[in-house]
């Protein structure tokens, strides 16, 4: 009987994954743009420099900095990367 349960219990274990999984497809295929000062505020509070930042995104400092004072705004994977490490999804 135990075999049953545990085999119940894994089996909403691998649905409850997958339904977080969609959720965070949904919320993370169409992010909300990113002003500056959100980057700027994500970068301070992960406690890294705007090189650093830069390296984990593959990006140049240059484009975080011109984020970062709203020259331009990032967008595609960077954005989506941005989003997931502001909602705590992926720790720097």
């Amino acid at each position: 009987m135990e075999a049953i349960g545990a085999a119940d219990g894994t089996e909403a274990r691998r649905i409850e994954v997958r339904i977080k999984a969609q959720e965070l497809k949904k919320k993370f295929t169409n992010p909300k743009p990113m002003t500056g000062e959100d980057i700027k505020r994500i970068r301070e509070q992960n406690n890294i420099s705007q090189s650093s930042l830069a390296l984990i995104l593959n990006m140049t400092k240059e484009s975080v900095s011109k984020w970062e004072i709203g020259e331009i705004k990032p967008n595609g994977a960077a954005l989506r990367l941005l989003t997931l490490i502001d909602e705590k999804v992926f720790i720097i």
